[in-house]
């Protein structure tokens, strides 16, 4: 996928540079985003990947406060939380990448 791969306003707001969210817990999000299904994140453009994965980290740091607090805490993720996480980041993505029509 490259950038005349968007729509015209997707490619000003890239051009204009894309927001980041700020985490503040690095090790949380990189707990989350290995729920992601193998493959997924490296097949979105290099240009925007950043981007796509702090935003959805933030996102579930906001609506699911909870699980990112027990993703917060040292060792593993509870077996719980951790298949509700895989759920959440998995169909976030799922609708994202078909959105911008990136093959799974």
């Amino acid at each position: 996928m490259e950038l005349k791969d968007f729509t015209k306003d997707e490619q000003k707001q890239i051009n204009a540079g894309l927001s980041y969210a700020e985490i503040d817990d690095r090790a949380a999000a990189d707990k989350i985003l290995a729920l992601v299904p193998d493959g997924w994140i490296k097949k979105i453009p290099l240009f925007v990947r950043r981007h796509a994965t702090t935003k959805t980290v933030e996102k579930i740091a906001r609506e699911h406060p909870e699980l990112y607090a027990a993703a917060k805490r040292e060792g593993e993720l509870p077996e719980k939380e951790k298949e509700e996480l895989r759920k959440i980041i998995t169909a976030i993505f799922d609708e994202k990448m078909n959105k911008h029509k990136i093959a799974k």
